[in-house]
């Protein structure tokens, strides 16, 4: 090993021990046995004839490439190519055991041997005509141009060389990134799991006898499962207050679904920001809301909002048991005095459609003040 850093002489030297030197347990050694195999004879005549061809074009094309390194190393390839041909079938087999985990360099673009040793020797050729062009600069004119081919085929070798192991580095890491990064999503999934779904299943096993409170706790996991899909880094986090009307119509279906265990349907067409109108308009609504979730035996009730440059309308529906408006108490404010007297001191207006069996319709219109052009 340490003689193979002076021109490569150790590699030479150990090829040449190996193809001379009878292997233990046999009767002959490599060169005995390639010599007396005429077809092997040939092979290895027009493999060095071509090696040789090639270094000869390379020196006609102005490459300086016979030096000692590049004969040295020319004679240990050809050396191993004796080795190869001529070893016996127990040392194939041990050299192939040998060589097996160095054929997982071409892994990452699934080639074999044999693409890696056209890849190798190309890359080496690359290799030479660079250090050869980089070995005859000088001071003389177009010097530069050596540098220029000299670097461009060094760096096109050990391109072509390393790529495919460079390419299957840069795979495994990005696979093994992913792997991280689904262990950690399966990981957050089981805590919210732990944290949200099996502690609501507990406690529906606890109020089974309660189907107010079991559908109160279903349609709270519903929700928060549906919002946990959407941002899952939200879980567990404390929302800030509203500040438009999407979210606050939001926050009186949370509220109403987990106060009264009745589902709310919200739907809103555009969206506005928060002021003293709006806001007297969504306490009209959530008091809409409560009315129908408290007394009109309704499984659902449905919110709808639309925003518009004039006025801003809402719906609240129902398809419960009704009720006649005039025949309701006047002592009971929830309708005249949380809805229609509410609106009106904000310059809206409250209409109720409602009739027993049929259901009941709440409309709440606000108009918006608008800037003359």
């Amino acid at each position: 090993m340490l003689a193979a850093l002076f021109f490569a002489l150790g590699v030479i030297v150990y090829m040449t021990y190996w193809i001379l030197v009878i292997r233990q347990g046999e009767d002959k050694s490599i060169l005995s046995r390639t010599g007396s195999d005429k077809r092997e004879k040939e092979i290895l005549s027009v493999g060095t004839i071509a090696v040789f061809s090639l270094l000869l074009a390379l020196q006609i094309l102005g490459f300086n490439v016979f030096g000692f390194v590049t004969l040295f190393l020319t004679f240990g390839a050809l050396g191993a190519l004796v080795v190869w041909r001529g070893v016996s079938t127990s040392e194939r087999a041990h050299l192939h055991e040998l060589t097996d985990s160095v054929a997982t360099m071409g892994s990452a673009t699934g080639e074999g041997w044999v693409g890696i040793t056209l890849r190798t020797v190309l890359s080496v050729v690359f290799i030479l005509i660079g250090v050869s062009g980089l070995s005859r600069v000088s001071r003389r004119p177009g010097a530069a141009s050596g540098v220029v081919i000299g670097s461009t085929a060094l760096v096109l070798g050990l391109i072509i060389l390393f790529a495919p192991w460079w390419i299957g580095t840069l795979r495994g890491l990005s696979k093994e990134r992913n792997a991280r990064v689904r262990a950690q999503e399966r990981a957050d999934m089981a805590a919210h799991v732990h944290d949200s779904v099996l502690q609501t299943l507990s406690l529906i096993q606890r109020a089974a006898d309660n189907p107010v409170e079991v559908a109160r706790l279903v349609r709270m996991q519903e929700r928060d499962l549906r919002l946990w899909l959407v941002d899952p880094e939200s879980f567990g986090l404390t929302s800030d207050p509203p500040d438009s009307l999407a979210e606050s119509a939001f926050e009186i279906e949370h509220e109403i679904e987990d106060t009264y265990a009745v589902a709310v349907d919200v739907v809103i067409v555009g969206d506005c920001d928060l002021s003293a109108p709006v806001l007297a308009l969504l306490g009209a609504g959530r008091e809409a809301t409560v009315n129908a979730a408290k007394w009109s035996e309704a499984p659902s009730v449905k919110i709808y909002i639309e925003v518009e440059p004039e006025r801003i309308t809402m719906f609240v529906r129902d398809l419960g048991k009704g009720f006649n408006p005039s025949e309701v108490p006047a002592d009971r404010q929830g309708i005249s005095g949380s809805i229609v007297e509410r609106m009106a001191r904000c310059g809206g207006q409250a209409t109720i459609r409602s009739s027993p069996g049929s259901g009941t319709e709440v409309e709440l219109v606000l108009p918006l003040k608008t800037t003359a052009p």
